[in-house]
């Protein structure tokens, strides 16, 4: 046991401190805000990296999934660094930053493309407060439209994986390791219940894009207060409003690859013998 966790170790504090690095980019890259907001974003990455590492550290992690099916929360901190940084060279601005303008040019033109009646960008816009402030409307129309192509593009990348069967790349998938709050041996058929929880993860990630913004509205909790006055509450406002959805339906995609690698298996071991035939 003490050779594993030394084994994991060195990965585990990896690990943890990109976790930690990426809680508190907002504050490095913006340098604005309150005193009180950046210990806030310290707390919470103490708080990240200390849940990171243990769960890659202990033998069997508590809640987070997929721990040894590589790439996939690969593909997660990738893609969510990648939004991080574009979005907080968005909101930075600055004449004399050419990445910043780079980027903003990037977000003007899918803000335009995907600023369509009825569509998850216009409806995130319809939570700001009237008479904001157009240079702000304009810069989180930028920022919130990047971070939804990348997310799109995350959940694309692992859909290519899949299809091209490069994930999982064990053949021997544990599911107590990587789904730790799934129980295979309650409920059912495994295959049934991971295909359901599939399907239900997809279509709350289709969702919910649409569903925020409106929920946000009827609670009458807009972008307002601490979210336009603290840029780093802003970045991550944006990010997950767009990357949350895009995990359930990167979750789903998962969980149906291995309701079918379990169904192929089964196949094969029919086959062999070693199952009787259904009727």
């Amino acid at each position: 046991m003490s050779r594993i966790v030394g084994s994991r170790a060195p990965s585990a504090v990896l690990r943890a401190g990109l976790v930690a690095l990426l809680i508190i980019l907002p504050q490095l890259m913006l340098g604005q805000g309150s005193p009180s907001s950046r210990q806030l974003a310290a707390l919470f990455a103490i708080m990240a990296a200390l849940f990171t590492g243990l769960e890659y550290t202990v033998r069997a992690p508590s809640l987070l999934e997929f721990r040894d099916a590589r790439p996939y929360n690969r593909v997660r901190i990738s893609a969510l660094f990648l939004a991080v940084m574009l979005v907080c060279l968005m909101l930075r601005g600055g004449p004399q930053d050419m990445l910043s303008l780079a980027a903003c040019r990037i977000g003007e033109g899918l803000a335009w493309a995907l600023d369509l009646r009825w569509s998850p960008l216009h409806l995130l816009l319809g939570t700001l407060p009237e008479g904001a402030d157009p240079a702000l409307v304009t810069a989180i129309g930028r920022a919130a439209a990047t971070a939804y192509i990348l997310s799109l593009l995350m959940v694309a990348a692992f859909a290519a994986l899949v299809w091209l069967r490069l994930w999982p790349r064990c053949r021997s998938f544990n599911i107590w390791i990587n789904l730790p709050q799934f129980d295979p041996a309650t409920g059912g058929d495994v295959v049934a219940r991971l295909r359901r929880d599939a399907q239900a993860n997809m279509l709350l990630g289709l969702l919910l894009p649409f569903l925020l913004p409106l929920v946000a509205d009827v609670l009458a909790a807009p972008f307002d207060g601490m979210m336009l006055r603290e840029p780093a509450a802003l970045v991550w406002t944006v990010i997950a409003w767009a990357f949350i959805p895009a995990s359930f339906v990167m979750r789903g995609v998962a969980m149906t690859r291995l309701a079918g690698m379990i169904t192929a298996h089964r196949a094969r071991l029919r086959q062999s013998g070693g199952l009787p035939q259904t009727v």
